[in-house]
């Protein structure tokens, strides 16, 4: 992590100081409750709080520095600030300072699902030969995404960093400080749809994380990514495109998987090796295993060592998630949900091997536009809902399917939200049965979850 004296951190970030310029800090944090006294506070204006309104009692607790923006109308306290014009573009030139400085490789990872859970996949299986630093949960967006880089050890051989996009023009901002080596892009399908208005945009501002790519970089892609092939080109990337899935036209290429307890086993068609065996369930995590193995292999690790970091792989919360309650299993993948997400995850939970009732309960997915109420129904095309035993569906947008269900005469049970569906999924959850749980995270399952669990 940064290691820099505030009149250093003044220079870097055209700031101005009030206080000791010589008072050293390790580390930056803008959450309050996560600071430690030697870190600096970075303060952000939301939509309810003003983080500059916690600067006072964190200085009470003798933290030594925060950045302070000149526009805010609060009064200044008492203590070391830096003060510019804007703390967010503070924070994103000390990243890429900090960054710059640092002799290591960077694996950048980006998508419209799967980006946490290739980026812990990939980050497991380096670490057998490398030390190894990543993003932490989910902190992949303009804010999440300097802090990262800030608090990274500066001892470090790789960084496996997760970027997320929600606008246009934030990749733009993300690549500028994080310059990776090596980029993923896992997937591409309508998220936040809202924003970018078509997926062709989708495609161009996610292959922009390649627009600081060397001539040694290389970008891995599913096969399955629209557009993105001819994107690469456009971005005279051809040579150093690396293609992996289900298709024998990849340059990695599943032949066979299948899934046992919990881990997913498949084998490779162009390597000599069988089968690897990643802990995560579903064909999906093979996939995303995929560029793990391409990038490992282009970085002198053997087989072995692959097979034994798919099987150490600890997957960031609320991703296919396997948890107990009581005496009944659930599956919580409950984090994020788009179309494309939650077919590949119905899928897997069709597949799963288990003797009990399986359940699901599935919250909208936001963030779709006009076509939210089309692809809400589509879904009900695309998966066998008949072959589950109990199917539960919350909020206004799952209403549609709830509807296309009905036409396919296939029972299901709608609720507006968690609160009134939760005697239903309490009924639902026992020791016969096997429950699965997705939605956007913005429809709070984690608090359904946490309801059952108390």
């Amino acid at each position: 992590m940064i290691n820099y004296s505030l009149s250093e951190i003044c220079e870097i970030v055209d700031g101005k100081l009030i206080g000791d310029g010589s008072v050293v800090v390790n580390g930056m944090q803008y959450d309050s409750r996560l600071m430690k006294d030697n870190m600096i506070f970075a303060p952000f204006k939301g939509e309810k709080m003003d983080g500059h309104q916690f600067v006072k009692p964190l200085f009470e607790k003798n933290i030594k520095a925060s950045f302070w923006q000149s526009d805010c109308p609060l009064e200044k306290p008492q203590g070391n600030l830096i003060v510019v014009d804007n703390v967010l573009e503070a924070i994103a030139k000390l990243a890429k300072f900090y960054r710059e400085s640092l002799a290591i490789k960077i694996v950048g990872v980006t998508g419209s699902s799967g980006k946490t859970s290739t980026k812990d996949i990939i980050a497991s299986v380096l670490a057998q030969k490398y030390k190894v630093y990543k993003t932490k949960g989910n902190h992949n967006n303009i804010i999440g995404v300097p802090t990262t880089l800030i608090n990274m050890d500066n001892d470090i051989d790789v960084a496996v960093i997760e970027m997320g996009i929600d606008d246009i023009g934030i990749m733009d901002k993300l690549v500028d400080m994080v310059r990776p080596d090596y980029t993923v892009i896992t997937s591409i399908a309508p998220a936040h749809i809202q924003q970018f208005k078509t997926i062709d945009k989708i495609v161009q501002q996610k292959c922009l994380i390649n627009k600081h790519l060397s001539k040694e970089g290389i970008c891995f892609y599913n096969h399955d990514c629209y557009g993105v092939k001819n994107q690469l080109i456009k971005m005279n990337l051809e040579n150093q495109m690396f293609v992996y899935g289900f298709d024998n036209d990849c340059d990695l290429t599943i032949s066979n998987c299948y899934m046992s307890d919990k881990f997913t086993y498949f084998t490779v068609k162009q390597i000599d090796y069988s089968p690897f065996k990643v802990a995560a369930l579903g064909k999906h995590m093979a996939l995303n295993s995929l560029a793990a193995i391409a990038i490992a292999t282009k970085m002198g690790l053997s087989y072995s060592q692959i097979d034994q970091g798919l099987q150490q792989v600890s997957i960031t919360n609320r991703r296919m998630q396997l948890k107990q309650i009581k005496d009944s299993t659930i599956i919580d993948d409950s984090y994020n949900s788009n179309p494309s997400s939650l077919v590949a995850s119905l899928s897997t939970f069709l597949n799963y091997s288990s003797n009990n009732r399986k359940v699901v309960v599935l919250g909208d997915m936001l963030e779709l536009a006009e076509n939210s109420a089309l692809m809400h129904r589509e879904i009900a095309d695309k998966i066998d809902f008949s072959q589950f035993d109990s199917i539960i569906l919350i909020g206004q947008q799952m209403k549609n399917l709830y509807e296309r269900l009905q036409q396919k005469n296939i029972e299901s049970k709608w609720f507006m939200d968690w609160q009134s569906s939760l005697s239903e999924v309490k009924k639902q959850v026992n020791k016969e049965s096997v429950t699965f749980f997705k939605s956007s995270n913005s429809m709070r399952f984690n608090e359904l979850i946490n309801a059952l669990e108390d």
